[in-house]
């Protein structure tokens, strides 16, 4: 990956036409809407972007997403790194219509035809691909938040000593 950073808009039809190929890193802090998401806004996400046309002489764009981002665990609300890589295939789009036109195997990315804000695209990407839940992998248990913000393991009662709540259906099958 290059060092210098991406464009913010891009002129999507010419640059698909053109077979541009484009590498860069964003800062994850330019990403406000992932941020929003997130635990921090500390890391940087390689980008590598591809324009182009397929098969079908369809315009598309291809790209490739690395970062490493902190998100807030589940069980211990501590922060969780979380490593996120993607790859994408887009199919450019000027309308609606031409959206629905699309091969399956394309989601669509309706543009403006003169520019694209790369940034936008990123940041759409990266949180679908963020996980639902994010956890420690040593965090085991029920967790109970305390007034100091700190985490502690609940004294869970053993299985053989839980009531089932069941057992009150099988008392009234036992009386017919």
């Amino acid at each position: 990956m290059s060092d210098h950073s991406l464009p913010k808009t891009v002129d999507p039809l010419k640059y698909a036409d053109q077979n541009k190929i484009l590498e860069g890193k964003i800062e994850v802090l330019e990403l406000p809407r992932l941020v929003e998401v997130l635990a921090g806004d500390a890391g940087t996400v390689e980008v590598s972007l591809e324009f182009d046309r397929d098969e079908q002489r369809l315009r598309i764009l291809k790209g490739q997403l690395d970062t490493q981002v902190e998100m807030t665990c589940e069980r211990c609300l501590d922060v969780v790194p979380k490593t996120i890589h993607t790859e994408f295939t887009l199919g450019i789009v000027l309308t609606d219509e031409d959206a629905k036109q699309l091969p399956g195997r394309y989601e669509p990315l309706l543009v403006d035809p003169e520019t694209l804000e790369l940034r936008e695209v990123i940041e759409e990407e990266l949180i679908l691909s963020l996980p639902m839940f994010a956890y420690h992998e040593s965090c085991s248990g029920e967790y109970e938040q305390q007034d100091d913000g700190s985490a502690e393991e609940l004294d869970a009662e053993p299985a053989s000593e839980r009531k089932n709540p069941f057992s009150v259906l099988s008392d009234l099958k036992l009386k017919k």
